[in-house]
């Protein structure tokens, strides 16, 4: 909650005195998303079989790319990747939990509800989530990290909405099982409570201060609001803006033989 209230309200010409509140609210959002994190993760630290490892970005190898366009990702067993290959891109998981025992890894990307992203981005992050699976085993072990016979990836809806177990998707209400702590998603459903009611108390003060500022506005130059409305009225947010310079201008419709220019955009001034 302190990093949510340390945002700083940036001025918006969309939102003016309310960009105080927008700012909060696209804060909360963020902050609200690293609690879930922070918390899976504290729940796994419980169970002494699971591991937390160091959050760092993977490589997105060439050959894994390759591999997951020709093949399905149940059918390919027994392939080990190399990882110490060149490349620019990367992806950095939200948690890498290993299990000591079986010696297995789960790839954890949490988002605070699924139903706000398109299917094609959740495809594009699942396809970079295996990519990265792929070639973890290596990767670790090159790095003195655990030996891992398997590494798995696993896609957690904050919202508790979605769960299609067959493309990696779970919903907040199945962590108990990826991670094995009984309880878990109950004592994580009690967090996101007490966030919640302290982002709203929050929200509440601060609509009272914008709501105290507009009135004391409104009593300063009463007209405002008038000059305002009939702005709206009229077609134009502006009602004291001059006239478009570009007004009344017609640019004739060019030939079809007529040669086409091409190139940067630049700015035209008028005089």
């Amino acid at each position: 909650m302190s990093a949510a209230l340390a945002a700083e309200a940036r001025p918006d010409d969309t939102f003016g005195s309310y960009a105080e509140l927008f700012s909060l609210l696209r804060s909360s959002v963020y902050q609200e998303g690293r609690l879930l994190e922070l918390a899976i993760s504290y729940l796994a630290g419980t169970n002494p079989d699971l591991k937390v490892l160091p959050v760092q970005p993977l490589p997105i190898v060439p050959s894994a790319v390759e591999l997951l366009k020709r093949n399905l990702p149940e059918s390919i067993r027994g392939i080990r990747l190399p990882s110490e290959v060149h490349t620019s891109q990367t992806y950095t998981p939200d948690l890498f939990i290993a299990h000591r025992r079986r010696h297995t890894g789960m790839v954890i990307d949490v988002k605070r509800s699924l139903s706000s992203y398109r299917e094609g981005e959740i495809d594009r992050l699942r396809f970079r989530m295996l990519a990265v699976s792929s070639i973890a085993s290596g990767w670790l072990a090159e790095r003195q990290g655990p030996m891992l016979v398997e590494v798995t990836a696993a896609i957690i809806d904050g919202s508790d909405e979605m769960s299609d177990h067959p493309r990696g998707v779970f919903g907040l209400s199945e962590i108990d099982d990826l991670i094995e702590v009984d309880g878990a998603a109950d004592s994580i459903r009690w967090l996101r409570a007490m966030f919640s009611r302290l982002v709203q108390a929050e929200l509440e003060r601060r609509c009272r201060d914008v709501l105290e500022s507009t009135s004391r506005r409104q009593q300063e130059d009463p007209l405002a609001s008038t000059r305002l409305s009939e702005g709206v009225a009229a077609g134009t947010s502006n009602p004291l803006a001059a006239e478009a310079p570009w007004h009344g201008r017609v640019v004739p419709m060019p030939r079809p033989d007529q040669d086409t220019r091409f190139g940067f955009a630049r700015l035209r001034r008028t005089h």
